[in-house]
């Protein structure tokens, strides 16, 4: 007689616990399939944005506090910059990949193969990235110097680095869990987890650098310790029910099918930051025959450039589950709306942001160092990265509409122009001719000749009949 109470208690509390999740789930598609275009894509990136720029202030966060210890440490953290870019490229590859599968399956209201989505992805993400980090650690020093460092910043790029590497398996989980909430259309739930992660870094940054003057090493403890609260916080988002798909942390069956699509889904965003990985050792070398000022001076260029890209990527961040749900419940119309949108605003923002650089780059640069050597060239980069900006919506939207709808090759096609067919020729060509200020405007150059290609290849798409369907 016990256990029948026992049971009919929990039924209906398991019961009800459903049902919630269902109400949830039909809201949700209600809002995604019915709500205005402009205000969705809005409403969703205002938190993608902040969750993208939190995330990018992990590495430039360290960067102004190992500022202060001089030239060699901010080329160490320019140089584990690259590490953390292929991080990145295995923790996006199935963060993307899961979040464009779910965004369509919650189109389709098929709830329980999202889940299954997500846990599969999130299973194979830790594991890989466990393996990724234990060959990282075991072979760390000559790791280190394929990045790029110099014979004196190989020791500072080592005490930050090898905290860095540790975390693989947590950033790769957290990237997963990040972007399976933005599909589903509660990014702010991932930007608890991002906002606390963050915090925590720029705190024990000032605690262990300023007050216990651990060094550079403080900086390489503070960001773990941050990438490791926001796992924690966005596994408790889905493991209380505050998301609309659960998280199944055991008592699931790993499928191959299912990882192996994630993983297909996911290939034009490990191609995306792959390249970016790719092409920043391939930075680091060239301003490696320059010394540790060039090495210090794109550093401190890129990571502030990288906040502005952070504020477009996440922009396009909002704009992908609307194109991807949309897309999945085959109202095309509102895919074409959201694309239109998304491209002619961000090319806006991004022009008075671009102009506004332009003219800031003396003050910005000068938040970081006052040397002059490497002032000259970050002012240089910078303003050439502000020139290029209203340039790059076209790539970013594209690509992210083509990979959102699951049209895969042309998503690893737009995906490879920024840092891949233009910039790897480039970073020979340039260098060669301009020498340091080569290196300065390369990026920015293939940024451009990206821009002009996507706009290209997507206006013949249109008129080929290709309208984001089929």
């Amino acid at each position: 007689m016990k256990k029948k109470k026992l049971f009919t208690r929990v039924r209906p509390l398991r019961t009800g616990l459903e049902n919630s999740t269902k109400d949830k789930a039909h809201d949700n598609h209600v809002k995604m399939t019915e709500g205005q275009v402009p205000f969705l894509i809005l409403s969703l990136s205002a938190s993608t944005i902040f969750t993208m720029l939190i995330a990018t202030t992990y590495n430039l966060v360290d960067t102004y506090f190992v500022s202060s210890l001089g030239k060699s440490q901010i080329g160490a953290v320019g140089v584990m910059f690259s590490a953390m870019a292929l991080i990145q490229a295995v923790g996006y590859t199935f963060g993307m990949g899961a979040a464009s599968l779910i965004s369509r399956y919650l189109g389709k209201e098929k709830r329980e193969n999202a889940e299954q989505t997500l846990a599969c992805a999130f299973a194979a993400a830790l594991v890989t990235g466990t393996i990724i980090g234990i060959f990282g650690l075991i072979y760390i020093k000559p790791l280190i110097g394929i990045l790029g460092a110099t014979d004196t910043i190989k020791e500072y790029a080592y005490s930050y680095g090898a905290f860095v590497i540790a975390g693989t398996p947590v950033m790769c989980g957290a990237y997963v869990l990040n972007n399976s909430l933005r599909a589903e259309g509660k990014p702010y739930l991932a930007l608890l987890g991002i906002f606390a992660g963050g915090a925590l870094n720029a705190l024990l940054d000032f605690i262990l650098i300023k007050v216990f003057s651990i060094g550079i090493m403080g900086a390489g403890i503070a960001t773990l310790a941050g990438q490791s609260l926001s796992l924690i916080i966005m596994i408790i988002c889905f493991r209380t029910h505050k998301s609309v798909v659960k998280l199944k942390l055991w008592g699931f069956r790993p499928d191959l099918k299912v990882i192996f699509g994630v993983i297909r889904t996911g290939i034009p965003s490990f191609w995306r930051q792959g390249l970016m990985c790719l092409a920043g050792v391939l930075l680091n070398r060239s301003c490696r025959m320059y010394g540790d000022d060039v090495v210090a001076a794109m550093s401190i260029a890129n990571k502030i450039f990288a906040v502005i890209f952070a504020i477009l990527v996440g922009y396009g961040q909002g704009f992908a589950p609307v194109a991807g749900y949309n897309y999945g419940a085959k109202l095309y119309g509102r895919v074409r709306t959201a694309i239109k949108t998304s491209v002619i605003t961000a090319t806006i923002a991004m022009l008075i942001i671009g102009t506004a650089i332009y003219y800031l780059s003396p003050s910005l640069i000068g938040l970081f160092t006052d040397d002059a050597q490497v002032s000259s060239v970050s002012i240089l980069a910078l303003k050439a990265h502000a020139i290029s900006l209203p340039f790059m919506p076209v790539c970013i939207m594209v690509g992210m509409l083509y990979q959102a709808v699951g049209r895969i090759g042309k998503a690893a096609f737009i995906s490879s122009l920024r840092q891949g067919i233009f910039f790897l020729p480039l970073i020979y060509i340039l260098p060669a001719i301009y020498h340091a200020t080569g290196i300065a405007i390369t990026q920015a150059a293939a940024d451009i000749l990206a821009g002009l290609t996507a706009l290209a290849t997507f206006a013949t798409g249109i008129r080929h009949g290709d309208r984001s369907r089929g």
